[in-house]
């Protein structure tokens, strides 16, 4: 196998292994629609997702070439679910900030 091809089913690993994840993760936060009851299933799940598909966005545009590439119907694919994966771990990151500071004990 090239490097190439290694690069590419590296970064699709990548892609998509977060977004297998990314419903156990809610299931074992017990995310509901007032937010997750357990607060650590998520701050385990996205950072290491969110850095996952970083190094994925990073691999693909290291393939890249200049030019017409049969490589390049693999690669802008991959690249558009690798930033939509990230932005949808975002959004669950974000939406488990207010379970994540009222669990911050202030006293």
């Amino acid at each position: 196998m090239d490097d190439r091809k290694k690069l590419g089913l590296k970064a699709a690993v990548l892609t998509l292994l977060p977004v297998a994840m990314l419903f156990p993760a809610l299931a074992a936060a017990h995310f509901g629609p007032t937010g997750p009851a357990r607060i650590w299933p998520v701050l385990l799940y996205a950072p290491l997702a969110m850095w996952m598909q970083t190094r994925a966005l990073g691999l693909l545009l290291d393939m890249y070439r200049s030019g017409r590439d049969p490589v390049l119907l693999a690669i802008l694919p991959l690249g558009l679910a690798s930033v939509g994966a990230y932005l949808l771990t975002g959004v669950v990151f974000l939406l488990s900030l207010p379970a994540l500071l009222s669990a911050i004990p202030l006293t």
